[in-house]
This record gives structure tokens, C-alpha cells and sequence, in this order.
């Protein structure tokens, strides 16, 4: 079985992202993310194991891919959860990427990246790092690190002249709208390009978030469930809705002159192909 894998290749008409591969070095996530859509596809998905055989399987898989190919590290769980502290397989795929052509874009949510900080200046890579909330993550993401911890990341990788881009993602309406507005203001001085993304819900996922917050049921229930529009698999918010969610995180990252970009949006106004990902920050 192949580890590195063509990202999107059903060729999604909502997906923006440039040409890539997937690698994702364990199966699962520990960082318990309510809000997670691939727990509707991956089984015992919050009960993480790492890929058997790893680095000798993704060896074979690289010999393979054509000069200079971008490889997107991870999209269905996070390269640098709680068992990266064991097993290390993301730190031995990078080690192994030193001297090759190929390029890496690193999505966390978790500072333990900043333990391969000098690995990463020796790379072709990139680091988008995923903020959702201020207040809110030991609810949202209890197994993740907090804000404080991921804005530490980001401003130290920007230092070390690695390209960082933040993603804003997801925008929970009745939850973290606001406090998106805030993290915008104080990742300015480190990046240059931010993703933004609405909650999109899966059966599974909206069912855990209104345990959580049942004080929201109503309200999330009458977005989605009543109001909502079925895409490729998930229920999204109104167009109107996500729109207006978006647009004034648009206008403001112009003022800040900082590159901006959409996830799965279908909005046209805020499409940015080839850009979404923060991938071209690869120098």
C-alpha cells in the first residue's frame, strides 16, 4: 500500500490547491478536534496509530514521484500529534527529504514542530499553522495545544526565516467568529498569507459539537440542518452566511496587505487558486 498518495484525486471542483501529494505518517489524531471531518471516514479515527513499516514504505513511494514535487504533510491527521513525541516518524520523513529536491508543506496545530526547527531551515518547506480559537481550544481541540503555544510557534519558525501562513479555520458561527478577528491582528507581524474556512458538518461532528456547547443547539441546528446546502459529502453554511463570514477578514488581511485565500468555499470573490494552501511561500 502506497503512503504518499495524489491529494484530491477526484479533482474537486470546490479544491483549489496547486498540484500535490498527501502523506500522512499515522492514522488517527490525538488531538481530539470536535469539529474533525475525517472521523466520518476513518475508523477509531480519535485512537491514533502510527503507519506500519513507515519510512521503508514512503522511501519506495518517493522514488517515484517526479523532481520537485510538493508533498503535503498531513490532511487527514496532524504530522506533529502526540505520538510524534514516541515514534518520531515525522521527523525521520524530513531527515530523509535533506538533499532531495523535493518541497514540504507542514500543516500542525502543535508547537512540538519548533523541535525540528533546524531541520526545517535546511528544507524546501513551508508551515501552516491551524488557530481556531482563543478561549474556546480545550473544548474544541483538548488534545491540541493551546493558542498561546501555536501563536509561540508561529512568530519562532517566522524568525528562523521559515515561510509560515496561518489558517483561520474553522469559523464556527455562535462560537469563535470574533475571536478570529483578534488572532488576525496578532499573527500580522509573522505571516504573509492567512486561509480562512467555515465549519463544514458532518453528521458525526455536529452531533459532538452541540454536546459541547448545548446551549448552541438551536442555533446550529437551524444553520445547518434547516438553512445548510449539501457538497461533496458535507452540509454547508447559507452562501449568504459564509460570505458574510468571510468578507470582513477578506477586507481586513488587504489593509494588512497579506495574501489571502479560501478552503472549499465555492465564493469566487475570495478564490485564490494555486495560492490556498500557502504552499508557494516555498522558496
Amino acid at each position: 500500500m502506497k503512503y504518499i498518495q495524489p491529494f484530491d484525486p477526484w479533482k474537486s471542483s470546490l479544491c483549489t490547491c496547486p498540484p500535490k501529494y498527501s502523506l500522512n505518517p499515522y492514522t488517527g489524531c490525538g488531538h481530539g478536534c470536535l469539529y474533525c471531518y475525517a472521523t466520518s471516514f476513518i475508523k477509531n479515527f480519535y485512537s491514533p496509530r502510527p503507519k506500519k513499516d513507515f519510512l521503508k514504505i514512503v522511501i519506495k513511494d518517493l522514488v517515484k514521484l517526479p523532481k520537485n514535487s510538493l508533498i503535503s504533510l498531513s490532511n487527514s491527521s496532524d504530522p506533529y500529534q502526540p505520538l510524534e513525541n514516541l515514534y518520531e516518524h515525522t521527523k525521520k520523513f524530513l531527515n530523509f527529504l535533506l538533499g532531495t529536491s523535493y518541497r514540504v508543506l507542514i500543516i500542525t496545530k502543535s508547537d512540538l514542530i519548533l523541535r525540528d526547527i533546524k531541520l526545517l531551515t535546511k528544507l524546501r518547506c513551508a508551515v501552516s499553522i491551524t488557530i481556531t480559537s482563543k478561549t474556546l481550544s480545550k473544548k474544541l481541540e483538548p488534545g491540541a495545544p493551546g493558542y498561546k503555544n501555536r501563536l509561540k510557534a508561529v512568530k519562532i519558525l517566522s524568525e528562523a526565516g521559515i515561510p509560515v501562513s496561518v489558517r483561520l479555520d474553522p469559523i464556527i458561527p455562535g462560537l469563535n467568529e470574533k475571536e478570529i478577528f483578534e488572532i488576525l491582528d496578532e499573527i500580522v507581524p509573522y505571516v504573509k498569507h492567512i486561509t480562512v474556512s467555515t465549519y463544514k458538518a458532518r453528521p458525526d461532528s455536529l452531533k459532538r459539537l452541540i454536546n459541547a456547547f448545548p446551549e448552541k443547539k438551536k442555533l446550529l441546528e437551524e444553520l445547518y440542518l434547516e438553512k445548510g446546502k449539501r457538497l461533496s459529502g458535507a452540509i454547508y453554511l447559507p452562501d449568504k452566511l459564509r460570505y458574510k463570514l468571510i468578507k470582513p477578514l477578506y477586507e481586513k488581511a488587504k489593509k494588512y496587505n497579506l495574501s489571502f485565500a479560501t478552503c472549499r468555499e465555492a465564493l469566487d470573490k475570495f478564490k485564490n487558486p494555486g495560492k490556498c494552501d500557502g504552499s508557494f511561500l516555498i522558496i
